[in-house]
């Protein structure tokens, strides 16, 4: 336990000699830490579509595959009553500027943490000199090569996909006629979101199919849950596909002191989800899926109330990647002798697809009394409810920290796993990221938008 000590306060005292104050950027992503990077760089065969799918390949074999599935900058120490140590949780991602575009969105904080080795979450926001506004949270599970392929194109493709529809909403203007109504341009918008998810899915499986029909397995059971977040004008566009969770945080409509200011500032806020978790415990997709392969009694399978898979193999009902559970060419040969390295061999009945890389859309128009929005992986769901977590978020308006927003719902999110597992904070942060730590919490993301 001393040496652990020893160790937690040499990494924060190297953390905190780290230059403070990086530039916004139009364009602000998550980084790998050095030993990510080391991963991804490794030599890899280039044969036509061969290049992704080996990479895939490597870490998928570097690590088990999980179906529950960054070097930071800071001086911050928490200042809760039980961190006697002064020490706060080593992060692997921190990002935290103000927007800069006109937009509604005004600034944000991201932050991240890893059970996982390699770290399987990503994270991502991009501003638009039109006042675009996106904001991107990826799971993975089997390996981080789809979050990471995701957090290089998802947003880009939507983008793409949403500015091919910029001519026709033009011509709605008042000299033509009739503008497009509010309901028909959300219905547009949302169809857009989801082609964009589409074509990367689409383009992801171009890539890894050569490496797979050459035994290459492991790029078939590889994939993502993902959640973008849209800020449009007055609008909020959700999309999800997984079991990432957006959550508005919203004074109450007797109040009206902007949050950080007057005797509103302690008044708790409203938590409003804005996504629906999407995975084989919720009801309504077990009935979808045993109304779309009838017969199958396997289609969802369930180890305890809180723990069901699709064909025993996977709990999300929305993602990308996991292409054996979509299409029949990536259904692995059976196995012999227990070797798997050709594939997950999903036995008949078998009609695939089981899952979808089209994301559920919601919207949401913005009002004043809306402060921000909450993205966090799964591993923030686990331990913390919807209210305490906008609770954490308004703290920090409150202490005039809104940066630190990121930050304190990572580490309220392992103090409260600390606390499950009956261990102290210190012997959390202590665990080697790994199966270790992976035993206690998962990767934990959050990205907080404020409006």
């Amino acid at each position: 336990m001393r040496g652990q000590l020893l160790r937690l306060r040499r990494l924060h005292s190297a953390l905190s000699a780290a230059p403070l104050g990086r530039p916004a950027a139009v364009a602000l992503t998550s980084e790998l830490g050095d030993r990510s990077r080391a991963s991804w760089r490794r030599p890899t065969l280039l044969l036509g579509g061969l290049g992704i799918g080996l990479s895939l390949l490597a870490a998928a074999h570097a690590s088990p595959t999980q179906c529950e599935a960054p070097a930071v900058e800071s001086r911050y120490e928490t200042d809760d009553d039980d961190a006697t140590t002064g020490l706060s949780v080593p992060l692997d991602g921190e990002r935290f500027a103000t927007i800069d575009v006109p937009s509604r969105a005004t600034r944000f904080s991201c932050a991240t943490y890893k059970a996982n080795f390699p770290i399987e979450d990503r994270y991502d926001v991009q501003l638009f000199p039109d006042g675009d506004v996106f904001a991107l949270v990826l799971d993975g599970h089997g390996g981080w090569q789809v979050s990471e392929y995701g957090r290089k194109s998802l947003i880009q493709n939507v983008r793409k996909e949403v500015q091919h529809l910029q001519p026709k909403t033009k011509a709605h203007n008042p000299q033509d006629g009739e503008p497009e109504t509010p309901e028909l341009s959300r219905h547009h918008i949302a169809s857009a979101i989801q082609r964009g998810f589409t074509r990367t899915d689409r383009d992801l499986m171009a890539q890894v199919s050569a490496a797979f029909q050459l035994g290459f397995g492991a790029v078939g059971r590889c994939g993502s849950c993902a959640l973008m977040v849209y800020v449009r004008g007055t609008t909020l566009h959700v999309a999800n596909a997984g079991d990432i969770r957006a959550v508005l945080g919203r004074k109450p409509a007797a109040s009206s002191s902007w949050i950080g200011g007057g005797s509103s500032a302690s008044q708790p806020l409203l938590a409003v989800p804005l996504s629906q978790d999407q995975n084989a415990m919720a009801k309504n997709e077990q009935e979808r899926l045993r109304r779309e392969h009838p017969g199958e009694d396997n289609v969802v399978v369930c180890r305890r109330p809180d723990s069901c898979y699709v064909k025993g193999a996977l709990q999300p009902t929305r993602a990308l990647g996991d292409f054996a559970l979509k299409y029949s060419e990536f259904n692995g040969p059976p196995y012999v002798q227990g070797d798997r390295s050709a594939g997950r061999h999903i036995a008949a009945p078998y009609s695939p697809p089981y899952i979808t890389a089209v994301p559920e859309v919601r919207t949401h128009e913005l009002h004043t009394d809306d402060q921000f929005v909450i993205i966090g992986s799964d591993g923030v769901w686990d331990f913390l409810s919807n209210e305490e977590a906008v609770e954490v978020v308004r703290e920090q308006l409150e202490k005039g920290t809104p940066e630190l927003a990121g930050r304190a719902l990572v580490e309220r999110t392992l103090r409260r796993a600390a606390e499950r597992y009956g261990i102290s904070y210190l012997d959390l942060l202590s665990l080697p990221a790994g199966s270790h730590r992976r035993r206690r919490h998962d990767d934990t993301t959050a990205v907080v938008v404020f409006f």
